[in-house]
């Protein structure tokens, strides 16, 4: 199969037809100084002196385009709740209310509107952002490109460096009245506005685009194998992204509002790739800043194909790590043109990409006909679903910044009884955002301001349109997919499924189009990517040894792994069995690249090794591997058959995105501007102004996309550092507050003990995360483990109220043990989990508990109420029986006996005995 043909064919995109106007966009972004606060009087000369070093259009500040103010004025009403009063023919009472509002940067901190953390305000130096302004329009001059390309790379670059160059820029406001947002979020907002309000000259409405894919959780826990669940993560957020790519390869990546872009691998290597590969480095960035020149040489690195050493090879492997993290969610939110044509392109660029995806999965798979080319699209496009709405902020091209359509709409489009609970003051950022429009000194109000309530609709649409399934008729004639159970099998003929390669398919496995995409997916990915090797994903028996790796002697490791490596050499008619790989944390180990199912006696079956990776071993090879094993058992080296799945989700995340854990409105503007409201407001609209500073800030895009690029912060660094850095785990996805990860049974409640801290640490006291974590043997369906993590994470929310966790163990035999709690009752775990180990505690003790427990619920009423004073007795009767627990006394009143008393029963003996059985697993972990 041509390759590059297809490679050409699946690069065609569903161009939009449109035209951006990329000098306007420029013009917007640079409209305020990145220092704007240091001399916010002549700001608009110094915006006007920084447009003039790329247009030398020699403007002064009267003449910024009509658009660009229009766009600036929704900016702001979006994100600040002070709009200056209209004293009308009154020029001394406005400017004395100017005075009294005037803040300089002396005067105000940067205040954390997650936190309400105050902080120094920063801004860049003038001159350098002058230098690097003119270096920069040196550079690109010396580019054969036309002019709007030129313009568009440059904005490119800003909308990238800015806050990465000026690291002042986080905590540099775009106002000091209101110091809770960046100038670089308002410069951003205004820029992705101004390509919404014009656009192919013509004059536009700006709207939402709210599009999300799907199905989600289903698709991913289809899985047999590790490499199946990091495949379907992956492929859903890759299918996102390259959905947005031609959307912000056309509008500019400002226009996302969610999820964020900022320091994204996949986005960065697009920009790369597309256009900053174009300029020339050294002598590029001013001064002695070196952010640039290493951005620009670890993506040069990551994409050639020269030959590598040992640095470029570690550069690369670290790249790939990160940009193999499934970190896109399955929706994204972006202002656009009112322009349904739009949504429609970015749905049938969607397609296309399942389409290219059938292509490259026919091309891992040799003598395949066309019929099952057919079949395999159609599988796959019958089985992702699309669902989109475009929401317009106002009716008029002609006057876009009119709130009062909006007002109507919302009335229109909510049911009566939610409406009546609306005016009734239960929705709090309804009324705050009616006060702030119909408020008698905001004048003019605009339809910034009314921000949150088009979100909310357009998240009702949604809604809506999801209750309408499309249904799609599929002949189901042939045999079910042994995987997922949904789709027919490609191939009924068993000659096709042995002709493909074992690493593929094993034996007997016949897959739908849709489960051998996610099977070939790695593959497909290595090549799209430019990979240096396929990707590979430690196996479930892996993560189950991971803890005996770390401590076993080296000198015993590297002694088994030559005798292992001399009996497996040319033992197996596959590459399966070279595809292994250990955890990110153990590169280097002796034992990497060996499974950890090899480190268990009752792997070595002739019929099994056979089966699984077409290995021949005669007995006496197998006797001598067995042996060795032997040995180390003996010597307490014997891997545990158990490992951990944990999934983790941010509560309340619905209504952090609708603004109900905001900070009040009076918390994020300086108090001398709160006072000057108040002196200039009088009677009943000083009551008005009273109520409206004292209700919560309504959500913004600066507030989205500052809680955006703190989940993705989060997501791509802080929770694969964690996980994979310090508790010797392999992350599956985060996608901001979602995680799902493999561990050791060792390792598993502290690192999720570390990840509610952290995202608490990140977003403040109000945030939290809830976690169902299931230990289950090596063995066990992955799919069936999955379905039960998944289950254990919704009972953290529903039976523990959330900010909490549940714990599952799951035996091979499929019996099962459910406890759970807050999170201060990891340490009350890991403290059980000592003492049993170190035998301080009876092993039989939990179990002899949990039988006078059931006994005694079996002969007498629950509600009895000595029960609990007859159950305690025989918890400390039974505590106490083994002599080394008689030193316990004080463990036993300060830790055993609360959690009896505040724990449901069942629950405090499933505690003990998940602790006990953990505890059997930590087989010579100190």
């Amino acid at each position: 199969m041509d390759n590059n043909k297809n490679n050409n064919e699946c690069n065609k995109k569903e161009i939009f037809n449109g035209k951006v106007d990329w000098e306007l966009k420029l013009k917007a972004i640079l409209h305020d100084p990145p220092y704007k606060a240091k001399n916010i009087q002549d700001h608009q000369k110094e915006s006007s002196k920084l447009i003039n070093i790329f247009l030398n259009d020699n403007l002064n500040d009267n003449q910024i385009d009509e658009v660009i103010k229009d766009s600036d004025h929704i900016a702001s009403a979006q994100s600040r709740i002070i709009i200056k009063p209209n004293f009308i023919n009154d020029e001394s009472r406005n400017r004395d209310f100017n005075k009294s509002t005037y803040v300089n940067i002396e005067e105000a901190n940067f205040i954390d509107i997650f936190t309400l953390n105050e902080y120094n305000i920063n801004i860049p130096s003038p001159e350098n952002v002058k230098n690097l302004f003119n270096i920069l329009k040196n550079e690109i001059n010396k580019l054969q490109i036309p002019d709007d390309k030129k313009l568009k790379l440059i904005f490119l670059f800003l909308w990238r460096f800015y806050p990465e160059i000026f690291k002042e820029i986080e905590y540099s406001p775009a106002d000091t009245r209101a110091p809770n947002h960046s100038i670089y979020d308002h410069l951003v907002q205004t820029s992705a506005i101004t390509s919404a309000l014009k656009y192919d000259d013509k004059n536009t409405v700006p709207a939402f685009l709210l599009f999300t894919i799907g199905p989600v959780q289903s698709f991913i826990s289809k899985a047999r194998k590790t490499s199946d669940l990091w495949a379907g993560s992956y492929m859903l957020s890759y299918l996102i992204w390259k959905t947005m790519e031609p959307l912000i390869d056309h509008f500019g990546p400002d226009i996302i509002i969610f999820p964020s872009l900022l320091n994204q691998p996949l986005v960065d290597k697009y920009l790369f790739q597309n256009y900053f590969k174009k300029l020339h480095y050294p002598n590029f960035v001013y001064s002695t800043d070196q952010i640039f020149k290493e951005w620009y040489s670890k993506w040069e690195i990551f994409t050639s194909k020269d030959k590598e050493n040992e640095e470029i090879k570690k550069i690369k492997n670290e790249l790939e790590e990160k940009i193999t993290i499934a970190n896109f969610p399955n929706r994204f939110l972006a202002v656009i043109p009112y322009d349904i044509d739009i949504a429609k392109k970015c749905e049938e660029n969607f397609k296309n990409e399942l389409k290219c995806l059938a292509k490259k999965v026919c091309s891992q798979i040799e003598n395949i006909n066309q019929n099952l080319k057919e079949k395999i699209e159609n599988q796959l496009l019958s089985y992702f679903q699309v669902y989109w709405v475009i929401m317009p902020w106002a009716k008029d091209p002609n006057d876009p910044k009119n709130p009062k359509d909006v007002l109507e709409d919302y009335e229109k489009i909510t049911s009566k009884e939610d409406y009546e609970k609306i005016i009734s003051s239960n929705n709090e950022i309804y009324q705050t955002v009616k006060g702030i429009i119909e408020h008698t000194y905001y004048k003019p109000a605009n339809v910034g301001s009314a921000y949150p309530l088009i979100l909310e609709l357009t998240e009702k649409l949604l809604g809506s349109r999801k209750s309408i399934r499309d249904f799609i008729q599929s002949e189901q004639k042939d045999t079910k997919c042994n995987l997922c159970g949904e789709f027919e099998i490609l191939d009924k003929n068993k000659s096709f499924w042995e002709n493909i390669k074992h690493s593929i398919v094993k034996e007997n496995e016949k897959l739908c189009g849709v489960c051998l995409t996610k099977r070939v997916f790695p593959k497909i990915i290595k090549e799209e990517l430019n990979f240096s090797e396929e990707i590979r994903f430690p196996s479930t028996s892996e993560m189950a040894t991971i803890q005996i790796k770390r401590i076993i002697n080296q000198e015993i490791a590297n002694k088994f792994k030559d005798r292992f490596e001399s009996i497996m050499k040319n033992k197996s008619n596959s590459t399966s069995i070279s595809h292994f790989i250990s955890v990110p944390a153990l590169k280097g180990n002796p034992l990497y690249n060996i499974d950890g199912q090899f480190l268990m006696e009752e792997t070595y079956r002739e019929n099994y090794l056979e089966r699984e990776y077409g290995i021949n071993l005669d007995n006496e090879e197998i006797k001598e591997i067995k042996d060795f094993l032997k040995k180390l058992k003996e010597n307490n080296i014997d891997p545990s058959r158990y490992y951990a799945i944990l999934q983790m989700d941010g509560d309340n995340m619905g209504k952090w995105l609708k603004g109900e854990f905001n900070p009040n409105i009076e918390d994020t503007i300086h108090p001398k501007v709160k006072k000057a409201l108040l002196d200039y407001s009088q009677g009943e609209e000083k009551e008005k102004l009273e109520k409206i500073l004292c209700s919560k800030h309504p959500v913004s895009p600066s507030i989205h996309q500052a809680f955006s690029r703190r989940l993705s912060n989060f997501s791509l660094n802080i929770v694969r550092k964690i996980v994979e850095g310090e508790h010797y785990g392999k992350l599956v996805y985060s996608g901001g507050d979602d995680v799902l990860a493999l561990l050791p049974v060792d390792q598993v409640l502290t690192c999720a003990y570390d990840l509610q801290n952290k995202f608490k640490e990140i977003l403040g006291s109000k945030a939290s995360m809830s976690a169902g974590i299931v230990f289950v043997h090596h063995k066990y369906p992955l799919y069936l483990a999955l379905q039960k993590v998944n289950q254990a994470e919704n009972l953290a929310k529903k039976n523990y109220n959330k900010n909490s966790f549940c714990l599952i163990f799951l035996t091979h035999s499929d019996s099962e043990r459910k406890t759970g709690g807050n999170w201060n009752l990891i340490n009350d775990i890991n403290d059980l989990i000592f003492k049993f180990k170190n035998e301080a505690i009876s092993s039989i003790f939990p179990y002899q508990f949990l039988e006078i427990v059931l006994k005694l619920y079996d002969n007498q009423s629950k509600n009895q109420t000595n029960l609990k004073e007859i159950l305690k007795l025989e918890l400390k009767r039974l505590f106490f029986r083994k002599e080394t627990a008689k030193n316990l006394e004080d463990y036993f009143n300060d830790k055993i006996l609360p959690l009896f008393d505040k724990m449901d029963i069942i629950d405090f003996c499933n505690l003990l005995i998940i602790s006990r059985k953990i505890a059997e697993e930590l087989r010579g972990v100190k």
